[in-house]
């Protein structure tokens, strides 16, 4: 019997002894759980893609229908993977925020649903850091985006767009409807409601 007690004592010992060992670990060790939701692959930028961010990069009005809070600081910059659609999160200024990617990555799926596109979008830039491709370098306040980017040359695997964006863009949507429509990926019901969310 006695046998039995110390051997139970032994195994209780070292189960909590795994369980420090893992507590030191994990506060040693920290993950990050939004880990991966940086983009990778070459992409190209479009004009309004470039433009969305250098207003999110700037100390400029963000948001003009948010009164007060219509400055601040990016936090992060979301973009698709063609370089069209994009999304950003800003800090109030005099406000501490933490960076949200899944809250912005989201917002800019949820930007190009409202036009009729069904797109993943990844993290490009983190405050004033690009991660795309893990560049990692961050963008200093005196020079344009697009002067950085091109800097970056074409080993970074990001380039901007020389295409002026449609000046209809209405009729520029509906012709990207109707070849999605003409080639099988989208039902005529789902042609007909996304040309009424056009008008």
């Amino acid at each position: 019997m006695c046998k039995l007690v110390d051997k139970l004592e032994d195994k209780k010992v070292l189960f909590n002894m795994w369980k420090i060992i893992l507590l030191v670990l994990t506060f040693f060790f920290p993950h990050n759980a939004y880990a991966g939701l940086e983009g990778l692959g070459d992409i190209k930028l479009n004009p309004y893609s470039v433009e969305q961010l250098e207003k999110y990069l700037s100390d400029g009005v963000k948001n003009k229908k948010t009164g007060s809070k219509q400055r601040g600081t990016g936090l992060v910059f979301s973009i698709s993977a063609d370089g069209q659609h994009s999304g950003f999160y800003y800090c109030f200024q005099g406000k501490s925020c933490t960076p949200n990617e899944v809250k912005v990555k989201s917002y800019c799926e949820s930007n190009a649903k409202k036009r009729g596109v069904k797109v993943k979008c990844n993290t490009f830039a983190i405050k004033r850091k690009i991660v795309w491709n893990n560049v990692n370098r961050k963008v200093p306040k005196n020079v344009s985006v697009k002067e950085f980017i091109n800097k970056l040359g074409p080993n970074s695997g990001i380039t901007i767009s020389n295409a002026k964006p449609p000046s209809d863009l209405d009729s520029e949507q509906k012709k990207q409807l109707k070849s999605l429509l003409d080639a099988g990926i989208m039902t005529k019901k789902e042609y007909e409601e996304a040309l009424k969310q056009i008008k």
